[in-house]
């Protein structure tokens, strides 16, 4: 640079012309001016042109289908190109797919790409061995980002479709049911023994002595206390009320859904101790997928129900006119609005004083998120050889004074190595999502 720069100078000596600030001045701005009109007239091309299509990969895809398929009645004649669909997402909002009739179908979708990338990119730079993150606007119950991370794309571990253990995500189940049948409230007082989070027998007790901890069933939420959300199943609802509330979030029963998913299955033991497994989300049996975990986040944000998430705007063959257009549809209700504001409350406590304390403490520090309101609820348990974690962040994001929402669900598998949790990944990508906003 320094041999460039002293050349410059002595040919313009030679010459007799050496540059003025003022011409040099001149020209820069004449450059930047050539420059910002040609972007200009790239983004205006971009505006006037038809949205993007990419193909995407056909082949054998019954390995790939989700067991069993909910998809809606007026998807049922396309499903297959939906799913076609479903496996090539890439962060493009529209997906060209040749069929096997010979016939090109283009689905356009409800992505919004840079959310889309920004989701991706977040995935592969956690450390983690695979991720999923599901994006929904709740009112209307679009997709804004689908995406999966696999640390080996040959041996994928984590699907968007398929259901993992739910650990600590059923206490919303447990404390929806709770407060819904007037049993409890945010501020009731609970008690428990020995450690905050090991579950045995002992701590299960519903004796209560001077040493005993008390706390309020927010807290207790909001610091995901396995013993207290043990003995609310126990003590407070029983097996016949978990099943169900249980059902009432739809588990054991598929639900009519554009996006397909594995069913959530809930069994829920005789013995007490089995109950308080269940209730607390202690166990591996419980099982949800991330595209149902981010629906129920939906509903305790839009006042107890809301719309089955969807991706497919329409669907054309090729340029003809549309043979599938989304029609808007019935939200789906999980609990009442009563009840979905007090979960709110116990969700919000989680940001401030729970387990998502510290990945969220940055928000202050961030103009635009000063006038956002986080809530959400975080899991994590091991597998059944204790060689991977599945990690579980579920929440929302709401701008008070302008109504905008959106929300989240991050899903992550951690080996040997643990990489960035859940929470710390669902942060940054709200801090992305309100910073573009």
């Amino acid at each position: 640079m320094l041999h460039g720069r002293r050349y410059f100078y002595v040919k313009s000596r030679r010459s007799g012309r050496q540059p003025t600030r003022r011409s040099q001045a001149k020209a820069l701005t004449a450059l930047l001016c050539v420059l910002l009109g040609a972007l200009f007239l790239s983004l205006l091309s971009r505006k006037c042109q038809d949205p993007p299509r990419y193909p995407i990969r056909t082949g054998d895809l019954d390995g790939l289908r989700p067991t069993p398929q909910a998809a809606t009645a007026a998807l049922a004649p396309i499903d297959d190109i939906l799913l076609q669909a479903m496996v090539g997402l890439d962060g493009t909002s529209c997906l060209e797919i040749p069929s096997r009739l010979d016939a090109t179908y283009a689905v356009q979708t409800t992505l919004d790409e840079r959310f889309q990338q920004l989701a991706e990119t977040r995935l592969a730079s956690s450390m983690a061995m695979g991720g999923v993150v599901m994006a929904l606007e709740p009112l209307s119950g679009r997709t804004l980002a689908l995406t999966t991370y696999n640390e080996d794309p040959s041996q994928p571990l984590a699907f968007f479709w398929k259901a993992y253990p739910a650990a600590s995500i059923f206490k919303i189940v447990t404390a929806s049911a709770a407060l819904e049948m007037g049993l409890l409230g945010p501020d009731s007082i609970l008690t428990y023994n020995g450690g905050p989070y090991i579950l045995c027998k002992r701590n299960l007790s519903d004796k209560t002595y001077s040493w005993s901890n008390r706390v309020t069933l927010s807290e207790a939420f909001a610091r995901s206390l396995n013993p207290v959300f043990g003995k609310i199943g126990i003590y407070v609802l029983g097996r016949e009320s978990l099943e169900r509330f249980g059902s009432a979030f739809f588990f054991n029963q598929a639900p009519a859904c554009e996006v397909p998913f594995e069913t959530a299955r809930l069994s829920v033991p005789g013995d007490t101790f089995g109950i308080a497994e269940i209730a607390s989300g202690f166990n591996r049996t419980t099982v949800l997928a991330p595209v149902q975990a981010a629906w129920i986040g939906a509903a305790i944000l839009s006042g107890g129900a809301a719309p089955a998430p969807w991706l497919v705007e329409t669907v054309r063959e090729g340029a003809g006119e549309p043979i599938y257009a989304h029609e808007d549809e019935v939200p789906v209700r999980f609990t009442s609005p009563a009840v979905a504001s007090r979960m709110k409350e116990l969700m919000e406590d989680t940001i401030h004083r729970g387990t998502c304390r510290r990945s969220f403490a940055p928000a202050g520090r961030y103009r635009h998120l000063r006038s956002v309101c986080f809530g959400g609820k975080t899991g994590n348990i091991n597998d059944d050889t204790d060689s991977m974690k599945f990690d579980w962040f579920v929440g929302y994001g709401e701008e008070k004074p302008e109504g905008r929402s959106v929300v989240l669900c991050v899903l992550m598998l951690h080996g040997p190595r643990l990489g960035h949790r859940a929470n710390r990944v669902a942060f940054d990508l709200f801090n992305q999502y309100f910073r573009s906003e």
